[in-house]
């Protein structure tokens, strides 16, 4: 009986780890306002869209002069988000932290790395 507790235990734990380490789209999909301060004036600011298909993220990136760019491929894992978005013939690498209602991170361009950030809308 004592092995059956332990081993009840023991699976228990494994079960438990495997869901905190486990991937949770919902951290990530939805509207988020992103704003990349030393980004060319037309590119400081803008929304990013994240939507889950498949168990896969897509998304798009909306600027406010109304330009949309789409994501076809975000990967998130231990919550870090990383996608790649073309931009005038440019593939922009961005890279991010999911912390609660938050997404601080890198972007880079070609002229150098850039700070970003993100906050949930919806």
């Amino acid at each position: 009986m004592k092995k059956l507790n332990l081993i009840l235990i023991i699976l228990g734990i494994v079960i438990l780890n495997q869901k905190s380490f486990a991937n949770d789209n919902k951290n990530v999909t939805g509207t988020w306002k992103v704003a990349v301060t030393d980004a060319p004036n037309q590119y400081v600011n803008s929304s990013f869209i994240v939507s889950e298909v498949n168990g896969g993220l897509t998304g798009k990136v909306v600027f406010e002069d109304g330009q949309e760019l789409k994501v076809p491929d975000i990967q998130f894992s231990k919550d870090i988000i990383q996608f790649i978005v073309n931009i005038e013939g440019s593939d922009i690498k961005v890279s991010g932290k999911v912390e609660n209602s938050k997404i601080t991170g890198k972007v880079e361009a070609p002229d150098g790395v850039l700070d970003m950030i993100a906050v949930r809308e919806q």
